[in-house]
């Protein structure tokens, strides 16, 4: 039986080699090897599988402005139960009624009965529903019926639109294997294009001539045997891990896209940005109802100061995280509404910063979410953002007025070790947002007592400084995972919260967490074991597997501190310290260290966890993955104290 599942995977992997561009089996047509398939021949713990993930995109001209036409179709294995969520199937496209036109929707399920022969189900026109994701966008979602472990799904439909010059992105991994994927890109031979590959592989790419009516070119992109995207820990977000291709599109000009380099590319553009009314007029345009705000900022001697005041009064307008993407205009009423985009709130505050004789210019950027830009690939659709860049003589303030807790004088950490486009008039030019402070740092002191009867009698105070402030109040962050960024886990057995108090929530200085608590340890017997972490956040170490695919991205340097203050009872005597100890990385860019000391009554304890390095390259990975095991086992240790008789 062995054999002939062997068998089978390898008549698959040989046709879909045999057939890398073409020959593709048509729609509905059902494989018998494919049904007896029992699991993926490169990825064998996979619930499901792509057979096929196929799409084919031609540009047509007219006077109007073009059509983009797309289409797509998928095929799907089903190895077991836990495979029948790849079945719940998700379309978005733009919902202009006028322009886009979905056609062609089909979908069928093929499974093998008891006596081996092929049975085939469609789903039905009424199980595909339309439904409105955000402005703009809609999505038809449908499930396919019928499901059992072995089954083949199905599906195609062509998405037509009108006055669109823009080609998605061609997403080629997913979160289930696929054995064979394929895009295919028609455009006339006077138009132009660029490719990137985004993502930790490469792509095969093939072109052919098309003298059937309009001299055309189709260009095709291929890839097999593409494993199933894993996030990791700490990595810097999907859209710099997932592979995927991006377009840079030029539909009546490939020369232009050819004789221009990359640098040109990016300002030609930059430079009409600038120069636009969007901007210009922006900049300049009395707010009604700021007369006053401006008139306090002018007062202000130091220009710092007056930066901070402009950046602290526009946040407070728009208490609430706009949405991210955004045309940067409208701002008298954005004002008025206190609603708008990041962009519209940035330009805001530009046009603050311009009336207060503050110098100023926009940056564009892309957030840590959105993925990381490639330069050599001008292409504007990578950027997201709009934050600005105030300058006080030689001193830099990278400020997004979106982000309600972030201080005026650190850098956003969405974008921080990221590439930013500086459109200053007299020098467009990228820049590097780097910061080596230890902007994620926190501080615990804990003060305690154990009382005769073995109860911790205690209190704490915590400090968040820079971004730590952020994360503990600021739970809408994607950035970093806040979870784990909280002070204590509630559901610590044994511990039991008196009080919890934060002051300097909506001020620059740091945020200060005072606790009371008491804790009953674990114990056996005699002996009474106190974890010094108990407060801490119940954090598994994020670097277990011993292998790692993608590159690790701690957002900043950091620092944690911890302090415990034990006083013993003399009804206790001291059976076991944790030892005093530091431990490096080969680079040193990791540092543990831990002091502890008994004297009388008391017990000292004091550790701190540094992080020197925000990026490491998953080369470097298995010194990181050493050093945090070696710290996880160190920070379980307890104090154990052991009652006298």
């Amino acid at each position: 039986m062995k054999k002939n599942i062997y068998l089978l995977i390898a008549v698959l992997v040989f046709n879909l080699s045999a057939t890398a561009q073409k020959n593709v089996p048509a729609f509905g047509e059902a494989d018998p090897t494919e049904l007896s398939l029992q699991s993926c021949p490169f990825e064998r713990d996979a619930n499901a599988m792509k057979i096929l993930d196929i799409q084919e995109t031609e540009y047509e001209p007219s006077a109007f402005g073009g059509k983009i036409r797309t289409m797509k179709r998928v095929r799907i294995k089903i190895f077991n139960e836990k495979g029948f969520n790849s079945a719940t199937i998700t379309i978005p496209y733009y919902s202009n009624k006028k322009n886009t036109k979905i056609e062609d929707l089909k979908g069928i399920v093929f499974n093998m009965d008891a006596s081996g022969k092929i049975v085939t189900q469609k789903v039905e026109e009424e199980d595909f529903f339309k439904d409105k994701a955000m402005e703009k966008v809609g999505v038809i979602r449908f499930t396919f019926p019928n499901l059992h472990p072995g089954s083949i799904i199905e599906y195609t439909y062509t998405i037509s639109e009108k006055n669109r010059l823009y080609l998605d992105p061609w997403i080629i991994q997913a979160e289930i294997p696929t054995a064979y994927a394929s895009a295919a890109v028609i455009i006339p031979t006077f138009s132009g294009i660029r490719e990137t590959v985004f993502g930790n592989d490469s792509v095969e790419k093939k072109t052919e001539k098309l003298t059937k009516g309009l001299d055309k070119e189709k260009k095709i992109f291929y890839k097999m045997n593409i494993p199933a995207f894993k996030p990791e820990p700490h990595m810097s977000s999907w859209n710099d891990n997932l592979l995927r291709m991006g377009f840079l599109f030029f539909p009546e000009s490939g020369d232009f896209a050819s004789n221009f380099s990359a640098a040109s590319l990016w300002k030609i553009p930059a430079n009409m940005l600038l120069k636009s009314s969007i901007f210009d007029e922006q900049f300049k345009k009395v707010i009604p109802g700021t007369e006053k705000i401006i008139d306090t900022a002018m007062s202000i001697t130091y220009t710092e100061d007056r930066i901070r005041y402009i950046f602290n009064t526009v946040k407070k307008r728009f208490p609430e995280k706009m949405g991210q993407t955004g045309s940067p205009d409208e701002i008298d009423n954005v004002w008025k509404t206190r609603s708008g985009t990041s962009a519209q709130v940035n330009m805001v505050l530009m046009n603050f910063l311009q009336r207060s004789n503050i110098k100023f210019h926009p940056l564009l950027v892309s957030t840590r979410e959105h993925g990381k830009i490639k330069i050599d690939f001008p292409n504007f659709g990578q950027f997201n953002g709009l934050d600005v860049l105030a300058v006080d003589k030689g001193t830099y303030y990278l400020l997004d007025a979106n982000l309600r807790y972030q201080p005026y004088n650190i850098p956003p950490l969405n974008i921080l070790n990221r590439e930013a486009f500086l459109l200053d008039p007299d020098n467009i030019q990228w820049i590097k947002i780097t910061d080596d402070r230890p902007l994620l740092k926190q501080e615990t002191d804990i003060f305690s007592v154990l009382t005769k009867e073995g109860i911790l009698e205690g209190s704490a105070t915590i400090k968040f400084h820079d971004y730590a402030k952020s994360l503990a109040l600021d739970s809408s962050l994607a950035d970093m995972d806040s979870k784990d960024n909280k002070f204590f886990d509630k559901k610590i057995p044994g511990l039991k919260m008196l009080s919890n108090k934060q002051e300097n929530a909506d001020t620059d200085e740091p945020l200060l967490q005072s606790i009371e608590f008491d804790y009953e340890p674990q114990q056996s017997g005699d002996f009474y074991f106190i974890n010094p972490q108990l407060l801490s956040s119940k954090k598994i170490n994020p670097f277990s597997q011993a292998k790692r695919n993608t590159d690790i991205d701690f957002g900043c340097n950091q620092e944690y501190r911890l302090t415990m203050q034990l006083e013993v009872p003399e009804t206790f005597q001291v059976d076991n310290l944790p030892q005093n100890m530091i431990i490096r990385s080969p680079d040193s860019s990791f540092v543990f260290t831990r002091i502890v000391s008994f004297d009388h009554s008391n017990i000292s304890y004091a550790q701190t966890l540094e992080i020197k390095k925000a990026i490491f390259e998953k080369e470097k990975y298995a010194g990181l993955y050493d050093f945090f095991s070696r710290v996880d086992g160190l920070l379980a240790e307890e104090i154990v104290l052991k009652k006298k008789k």
